[in-house]
């Protein structure tokens, strides 16, 4: 069952084939049915207008010796006619549902229903005799698992009976006529089991007909549409060289087929000028990351020259050059310190969209500890009020998201420094599956919100808060790398809380 389920489920054949079985059979079962109905009806009808002309020959061929009173007549014609129609049974009754006459003598002056089975014939006839209507109706019966067709007339008290039988009543009694119909409905059974193997092997021969036109016209060419699907990466991928067969059909499957060649060709060619395009960018890339090195060598070795030959003016001519100079030479100083620090955050925010990620299950919770432990000289000086709830394990590269991490737990310290109870709080929110950052520092207005992400954006003055301007843009990244999300949430001087969804780790 299973495997033919699956054989199913897998082939448009199949699908086509057991649709087309199912309609062809309820179409072929809703035919035969409808025939053997009407066939069984026609017999029935036919049989009770047998049976009711069979009563009124009968009751014409004893109508004159029972007028007279002559039973032996009566007898000898139903013995006679019982010779001639063996497959008939004929009983006279009188009002008592009584045997008066029968094909058979051993019947005489028994009950009616010794005979029949059928308790609607004696109930009828009880009402026609109470009633005095005549009656005139054909039924079935089933007696000893034989079926019998059963015609009931009745028989009229006329003015010559009266002699005999009394003017009170308006029926004598009733000739009933019983034939077996087993003869009847085994032809039926038999017309209809030739129908039903004649229906079966025209199922057969329509579904295979069918089936090989569906198979040549449909399933044939879907198979291979989809075969080609299926290679087509592959080769356009190994540079194979590939024909596309000619398409000879107009219809929706030569359409189709068109379609694709179209697609394969433009794929082919897109692909081509892609990898040409790949090719250049990662030259270009290459030679940009050799120019930057470059730059940031050539940059730092003056830079260097710079702050080192204003320290030693500071610290040899300290005692010759007044408060103005000194203060100009330590100005230098800061700039040549925090431009070398730019150029290390702008080679990190480059090299970060480069670096190949190194995935790995990294402890949330031992990573923050290990932060905090770096920053505890801080913590404890300034008596930061530093709360981390119950962390899951991350999937992503150890270094890149430790650097994500310390950036944000520096920045929430950084920007807690005006704060009476600088807190800081460090969790996961089950609702929104994200990680956050809370602090009760200065915060900022919303509407900068896409501002703080932007290379060298800062809200607030340097001589404020230190800083290169750079540090949310390489966590951003950083989450993005990973294909997660950062948003930030925050009023101004009533604290940031900011979230990143990262991958969760699913090992125990």
């Amino acid at each position: 069952m299973d495997f033919m389920l699956n054989v199913i489920e897998r082939s448009l054949g199949a699908k086509i084939l057991l649709v087309l079985f199912i309609t062809v059979t309820l179409v072929i079962t809703a035919i035969v049915s409808l025939s053997m109905s009407g066939i069984t009806n026609q017999m029935l009808g036919d049989m009770k207008t047998n049976s009711r002309d069979l009563s009124n020959a009968i009751y014409a061929s004893i109508k004159y010796p029972m007028k007279i009173g002559n039973s032996e007549v009566v007898e000898k014609q139903l013995l006679a006619l019982k010779e001639r129609v063996t497959d008939m049974e004929v009983f006279i009754i009188d009002s008592n549902q009584k045997v008066s006459f029968s094909c058979h003598e051993d019947m005489r002056g028994s009950d009616l229903s010794d005979h029949l089975a059928n308790a609607e014939i004696q109930a009828a006839l009880k009402n026609s005799f109470e009633k005095e209507t005549v009656l005139d109706n054909s039924f079935e019966d089933i007696l000893h698992d034989q079926r019998h067709f059963v015609h009931i007339r009745s028989v009229l008290n006329e003015q010559a009976c009266y002699r005999c039988h009394g003017s009170e009543k308006k029926l004598r009694g009733a000739i009933v006529v019983r034939r077996s119909i087993e003869e009847n409905y085994a032809a039926i059974t038999a017309i209809r089991n030739s129908n039903i193997v004649i229906s079966l092997l025209g199922i057969s021969a329509i579904i295979l007909i069918v089936y090989v036109m569906m198979s040549q016209l449909v399933s044939t060419p879907v198979s291979k549409l989809a075969n080609d699907i299926q290679h087509l990466p592959e080769k356009i991928s190994k540079h194979v060289g590939f024909a596309l067969p000619e398409v000879k059909r107009k219809d929706e499957i030569g359409s189709l087929r068109d379609t694709f060649n179209q697609m394969a060709v433009e794929l082919d060619e897109k692909t081509r000028s892609i990898e040409k395009t790949s090719d250049k960018l990662a030259r270009a890339n290459k030679e940009l990351e050799a120019f930057a090195y470059s730059v940031s060598h050539d940059l730092r070795a003056p830079l260097r020259n710079i702050d080192g030959f204003s320290k030693i003016l500071i610290d040899e001519f300290s005692d010759t050059l007044d408060a103005r100079a000194q203060h100009y030479l330590n100005r230098v100083r800061n700039g040549t310190q925090r431009m070398a620090a730019l150029i290390d955050d702008m080679l990190t925010f480059s090299r970060i969209g480069r670096t190949e990620l190194v995935s790995k299950r990294i402890d949330s919770s031992a990573l923050i500890s290990r932060i905090l432990a770096g920053n505890s000289h801080e913590i404890e000086t300034r008596r930061l009020r530093v709360t981390v709830g119950e962390l899951p394990c991350i999937e992503g590269d150890p270094m890149l998201v430790e650097s994500m991490m310390s950036n944000l737990i520096s920045n929430a310290m950084k920007f807690t420094r005006k704060a009476e109870n600088p807190t800081i709080t460090i969790g996961f929110d089950e609702q929104k599956k994200a990680f956050f950052i809370r602090d009760n520092g200065i915060g900022f207005d919303m509407q900068y919100h896409d501002k703080i992400y932007q290379v060298f954006q800062r809200l607030h003055l340097l001589e404020e808060y230190e800083g290169t301007g750079i540090g949310l843009s390489i966590a951003r990244r950083v989450i993005e790398r990973h294909g997660g999300k950062m948003w930030a949430e925050a009023k101004p001087d009533q604290g940031a809380s900011f979230y990143m969804q990262l991958p969760i780790s699913k090992e125990a």
